[in-house]
């Protein structure tokens, strides 16, 4: 026998899951515009019928329909479309801090240049071709100090250029640095955050709910997280949602790991992220990827190249320099100011700082025999330059040796001085392992080295250069030979003129000389009116001094430029596509997950009328209790 009041609780079954409908679809409406919020469906089913098969069951036409009710409220997520945008937040994170960056280092060196742009005039280019300019106006006038002043003016404004280039990389270094702290100190936050959010979907969970805005909130911390770093993401346990980065764990669960940040003493005090147990965070992407590997590979080549400039072109001017006369006679004289990485005339030096002197760190040696450069060797060999083998055979010229040398990629220049003996010098570094513009090893099992270039005692493994030992310079090298310390730290830094030329330009070196003893040394002038050595240091301008000596200084300045611009180019690239790739995905996911109005607003006037329906069937249900009531 079915209830006289059946009616009515079908009719507020009724009214209540219509009304849950309209509840959701109004807060559909409510956050259309809410980041990261996720449409919400109610999903409808009938109720459980009174009746079910069984021996027991009373004579009835068929099972009692008792209605509907809500089964769930389901948010439209498509998890495969999450994945990719996790995926894809890593590359957009990393090329937009990468294109970033690479436009600030681009607009430091400012080029081209515009040479009638007064705004231009610290272009470090510029500074160059008006230094060298003024010391063929000094050739031109070796005997009148105006041209002098001038060009202690535009040697000043060389190595102010230099600097400020220099420190605007530096400055750039600095910024990427704060900003890996903030992002780091984000990231923990962030992680902290979706661990709690775990803890709260898991106790939600246990009782048969659906956190479906919980669920976004997450979703949105994640997105946020797979920009920073490159994210991997584990559901595979219902119970605990596990995210790692280079294959750690940074969420667990309820439970979340800090990121801290390490000062380092070999790297200007710049800090690298470290997990808890002490293992540094290997970043493969990301925002916090991008930045570690600008700040550090970028940023840092670009200060080494300026480092490279300023010390090739403090070294060149002052080698020829020392072999002039000034005004007053003098001279063996430097131009630029030197500051040696140590103070050990030997050029022993403490490198672990234990109280020991255990390394030798030279910049530049020259053999002690003069070569001509067309001449064949007629000996055979191996060299081992900074680790670096290369060959050598009787039919070669020592021109071809040397240039064999400075494309070997072992980070010297190679190249017979003015008197014709062979220099190697030592030239920036891609790691960490030693101080730039050290010589780190030379060897040779032949004799090029030894007898024929006069720069090392003795052939073979025993009589090899090694700057991991210490003594060297006394023991290894020819006592012929004529080797420099290697300058300290960031030459570009403290590249300056020196001071008895700045308060007196009458030991400006513009005159050659003549070598009267036959040492080897000019000792005599060839008087007031010669400008021999001044037409030597204005053609640098135009030789090959730089980078293995096959390149100008104009055209060193052009490979910085063109290298910055290409790899700008490479990110602005990289960005665009990352940044196109990640609105088609999220617009993929909007027109899944993301609140339609026509099609809410169609949902609110389907469930209106539902509710409708339902109160006017209660409204008649009352009806017909009233009647049997009133009749009774």
């Amino acid at each position: 026998m079915i209830s006289t009041f059946h009616g009515l609780e079908m009719g507020k079954r009724s009214l209540a899951s219509h009304q849950q409908a309209i509840n959701t679809t109004g807060h559909n409406l409510n956050n259309m515009n809410t980041e990261g919020y996720s449409r919400q469906t109610v999903k409808l089913s009938t109720f459980e019928p009174l009746y079910v098969p069984g021996l027991a069951r009373s004579e009835t036409a068929g099972q009692i329909g008792q209605g509907t009710t809500v089964t769930s409220i389901d948010r439209v997520r498509d998890q495969f479309i999450d994945n990719r945008i996790i995926s894809a937040g890593k590359d957009l994170g990393f090329f937009d801090m990468r294109n970033k960056y690479l436009q600030q280092m681009e607009m430091v060196y400012a080029e081209p240049s515009v040479y009638n742009d007064p705004s231009q005039y610290n272009t470090l280019r510029r500074a160059f071709d008006e230094f060298m300019s003024s010391w063929s106006d000094v050739a031109n006038n070796p005997d009148d100090k105006a041209p002098r002043n001038v060009l202690v003016e535009k040697a000043n404004i060389l190595t102010n250029s230099v600097r400020h280039h220099f420190n605007q990389m530096t400055d750039i270094r600095n910024n990427v640095d704060i900003e890996i702290k903030n992002k780091v100190g984000e990231l923990n936050e962030i992680a902290s955050k979706i661990a709690k959010l775990n803890e709260r979907i898991l106790k939600s969970e246990a009782v048969g709910d659906h956190p479906n805005d919980l669920y976004d909130s997450r979703d949105v911390f994640i997105d946020k997280l797979s920009k920073m770093a490159d994210i991997q993401i584990s559901r595979e346990d219902p119970d605990e949602l596990i995210l790692y980065i280079g294959g750690k764990m940074i969420v667990q669960g309820a439970e979340s790991e800090k990121l801290n940040l390490t000062a380092q003493a070999d790297n200007y005090g710049y800090s690298d992220v470290y997990w808890a147990d002490g293992e540094k965070v290997a970043f493969r992407g990301g925002e916090l990827g991008s930045l570690v590997d600008v700040r550090d590979t970028d940023l840092r080549m670009e200060q080494k190249k300026i480092n490279s400039f300023a010390v090739n072109i403090s070294d060149l001017v002052n080698e020829i320099h020392r072999d002039g006369f000034g005004l007053n006679e003098t001279t063996g004289n430097d131009f630029f100011s030197t500051h040696p990485f140590t103070t050990d005339p030997t050029g022993n030096f403490d490198a672990n700082r234990d109280g020991a002197d255990d390394s030798t760190f030279i910049f530049k040696v020259t053999g002690a025999n003069t070569l001509d450069g067309n001449d064949k060797l007629g000996i055979r060999g191996t060299m081992n330059v900074n680790n670096v083998e290369i060959d050598y055979y009787e039919t070669d010229t020592l021109d071809r040796v040397v240039r064999r040398i400075n494309e070997s990629g072992a980070g010297v220049n190679a190249f017979l001085n003015p008197q014709g003996k062979l220099t190697v010098k030592a030239d920036y570094y891609g790691d960490n392992q030693s101080p730039d513009f050290v010589i780190r090893r030379l060897e040779d099992n032949g004799l090029f080295l030894t007898g024929y270039a006069g720069i090392l005692n003795q052939s073979g493994a025993e009589g090899g250069f090694n700057s991991n030992v210490v003594n060297e310079t006394g023991t290894k090298l020819n006592a012929q030979s004529v080797w420099s310390i290697a300058p300290l730290t960031d030459p570009a830094q403290y590249m300056a003129i020196e001071k008895k030329i700045e308060n007196d330009v009458s030991f400006i070196a513009v005159a050659s000389g003549i070598d009267s003893d036959g040492d080897g040394i000019k000792d005599i002038s060839n008087g007031i009116g010669d400008s021999q050595n001044a037409l030597r240091i204005s053609s640098l301008k135009d030789n090959k001094v730089m980078v293995g000596m096959s390149l100008s200084v104009s055209q060193y300045f052009e490979n910085i430029v063109s290298d910055v611009g290409a790899r700008g180019q490479k990110a602005e690239n990289g960005f665009r596509v990352q940044e196109t790739i990640m609105n088609n995905l999220e617009n993929l996911r909007k027109s899944v997950s993301g609140v339609n109005l026509d099609e809410e607003f169609a949902n609110l006037i389907k469930f209106q009328h539902g509710y409708n329906a339902s109160a006017k069937f209660i409204s008649e249900m009352d009806k017909m209790l009233e009647t049997i009531i009133t009749k009774l």
